[in-house]
Parts: C-alpha cells; structure tokens; sequence
C-alpha cells in the first residue's frame, strides 16, 4: 500500500489523474463503495400490516452519524469486555466504524415507525474486506496511541483477525468480516440476525467475496447463524483483567491461543485452575461461502 501511494505522489498531476482512474476501474470490479451508483440497495421486508415491520438495506453515507450513535449506544453487544462506555477508546472505535461504512457493505435493520417512516436502527451488520495483513497493520497503528483501552482494544482485534488464519485455510485474499449488533432485547432478534446474515451473503455474492466471516459474541446470536447453517470456525472465551485480557482453554475453544502484547496481553490458562464465577466473555468465527463448490 505505501508503495503505491508513493507511486501516485511522484507521478505528475495529470498520469496521476489516469493511473488513479484506471486503478479505481479495476477495483470498483470486485470491490464496491458508497460512490458506485450502479449498485442498488438490497432491501427485504418482514411483517404485516398489523405487526411491526422491519426491512434490511444496505447502509448509505446520510446513515453514518445515527449508525456510529447506535454503535456508541451498543458497543458492548459487539465487543463486550474490551470496550467499557464511557471510554476513550470510542474514539477508536468510532473511526473503525467509519472505515468500514465507507466501504458500502454495511446492512442496517430498521423499524417502521408511522409516524417517521422507516426510522429506527433494530440491527446492524457491519462489513469491512480484511486482508492477511490488516492484523499487522492494527497493531503499527496501536503503537502511535496513548491511550491504553484503545491500545489494547486493537490488540485484541487484530489477534482476532490472526487467529481463525482463514486466508490459509481457504487460499483467498479478501474476506468479508461481518460484526452484527443486534441488542438481545430487541423483538424478533433471531429473525433480524437471520435477516442481516442472508443479506450480507448475498452482498457478499454481488461483489465478488468468496468467503465471508462473521464475528459473533452473544449466544442467541450464534444460535441463529447455526440454523441458516453457517460454519463455526474458532471460539475464544476470555476475561477481562485491568491490564490484561486472559484467554480460557476448554473444550468448546476450537484453537488453542498464547500470545502476549504489550499493553493487551492475551495469557492462557486451563478452564478447570480457574474458580471465577463470573460468566466469560467469548468471541466466535462463523463462516459462509458465496461459491457454489462445498468448502471443507
């Protein structure tokens, strides 16, 4: 990436001009945004006229503010643990947010109000492309920050993108990562995660992705992708200490992890040396496949 941004610097203006506009034609092939008007709005809609209706589209750049306020209002649903409102780290993860809507593959769940029309956030799934190395490039960027629950934060996000090594397993550069937010007590929560998971594939089909990842940390959530039959892939249970974040090794982990980071350290334990009796946080990895051969 700094390769070619410095390859566009020493260009002049005008082959600057070309070489970027040639550059976004090949992308805009596989990878769409917010400026590609070619694509239109996925949107499907559930209930009646009697009951609370709810549609899924794909989010839009007027969305942004009330998207990163839902996030802000439900930031522990999705990161629960790491992120503890009201924290500096929202700063954060506000620009994390914003990064991913930017890219256009962000679903939002809303409510039909009467009054308002199609107003209220019920769920979101948030998408973003990751590469091999978008974990390395999270832990440079953690370097420059002072504050330590931000640091550690993108810590712990970048050994979750490390971890599963889907890109090994299923031999792809680009995967979609989906992070749904669908608060438990929103009504009709397994529909609307369902709703926002067959919508995000189908995104996912539409521009190219073969493999989709969804990043899930509540179990009603992982229920309702185990029955649209989604794959489960990795499993981390953890706890989260002052200056540390602790991993549990048991038997529903998929992989056994022992890194450590500086300011974010992820130790390991066995399940059964530890006597807390407070439920423990998890994190799991659900795959889906937009190719129409079976993935083993």
């Amino acid at each position: 990436m700094s390769a070619l941004l410095g390859f566009f610097r020493l260009t002049s203006s005008r082959q600057g001009a070309n070489s970027i506009r040639n550059t976004l034609g090949c992308l805009g092939h596989h990878f769409r945004s917010f400026a590609d008007t070619r694509d239109t709005d996925v949107t499907k809609t559930q209930g009646t006229e009697g009951e609370e209706r709810v549609r899924v589209r794909r989010a839009r750049p007027a969305d942004v503010p009330r998207v990163l306020r839902y996030v802000r209002e439900h930031a522990r649903v999705a990161w629960p643990g790491p992120v503890a409102p009201p924290s500096a780290s929202h700063l954060v993860l506000c620009d994390y947010v914003a990064r991913a809507l930017a890219q256009g593959h962000s679903m939002l769940a809303e409510q039909h109000e009467t009054r308002n029309g199609w107003s209220q956030i019920q769920g979101l799934a948030l998408g973003m492309a990751i590469c091999p190395w978008d974990a390395t490039v999270l832990e440079k960027w953690a370097r420059c920050v002072k504050c330590s629950r931000s640091r550690r934060l993108m810590h712990f996000t970048a050994h979750c993108l490390r971890a599963p090594a889907l890109h090994d397993k299923y031999r792809v550069h680009n995967i979609l990562q989906i992070i749904l937010i669908v608060p438990p007590d929103t009504p009709k929560s397994a529909e609307i995660v369902q709703m926002l998971a067959k919508n995000a594939i189908q995104r996912g089909r539409d521009v190219g992705f073969p493999v989709l990842r969804f990043d899930v940390t509540d179990n009603k959530v992982a229920k309702s992708l185990e029955e649209i039959k989604l794959k489960k892939e990795w499993q981390l249970s953890y706890d989260v200490l002052p200056d540390s974040i602790k991993d549990y090794i048991g038997s529903a982990a998929l992989n056994a992890v022992s890194s450590t980071v500086v300011d974010a350290k992820v130790e390991t334990t066995n399940k059964e040396d530890s006597k807390k009796p407070q439920k423990e946080n998890f994190i799991s990895v659900y795959s889906a496949f937009t190719l129409q051969e079976k993935r083993d």
